[in-house]
């Protein structure tokens, strides 16, 4: 490698870990219990999952500058083992939204009562005035039964 492509790679490692520090810092500023205390489960799994991938790959790349072959080393079974947790953390978030959505579906799914009981109130007073015109009737054709009854017809 040239001094030239070395001079390049190492500034743009510099200016990643920059970018490292910069982001880490923000988390860095304040106590965990304080950034933790606001987030969610799921939230504070995400967070704890990233510091220690972050801190992981770290080390990686002090073992690549330093010469160290990183795939040999027991800091890629910890890389390893970071990304199945970062997998089941995904898992876990694709439920709960899955979950939310079902909720979303059960909530749309969801009976106005008070419409409902004015759907039966009003059903159940018509019907009871049609019934009360039947009994009516009945009760006319009942009579004019007997009426033809007593006339011998």
């Amino acid at each position: 490698m040239t001094d030239k492509k070395l001079g390049k790679h190492v500034s743009q490692l510099d200016a990643a870990l920059v970018s490292v520090e910069q982001t880490l810092g923000v988390l860095l500023e304040r106590p965990i219990s304080e950034v933790c205390g606001r987030l969610t489960a799921v939230e504070r799994c995400e967070l704890e999952a990233l510091v220690v991938y972050a801190i992981d790959t770290l080390f990686w790349i002090l073992l690549k500058v330093n010469g160290v072959p990183p795939k040999e080393h027991p800091v890629m079974i910890e890389l390893q083992r970071v990304q199945r947790y970062i997998g089941k953390i995904n898992k876990a978030k694709e439920a709960v939204e899955q979950g939310e959505k079902r909720e979303e579906g059960r909530r749309a799914m969801q009976v106005d009562k008070a419409a409902a009981d004015r759907f039966i109130r009003n059903a159940l007073a018509e019907g009871k005035d049609a019934e009360d015109g039947k009994d009516a009737e009945d009760g006319k054709d009942a009579e004019d039964g007997k009426d033809a009854e007593q006339n011998g017809e």
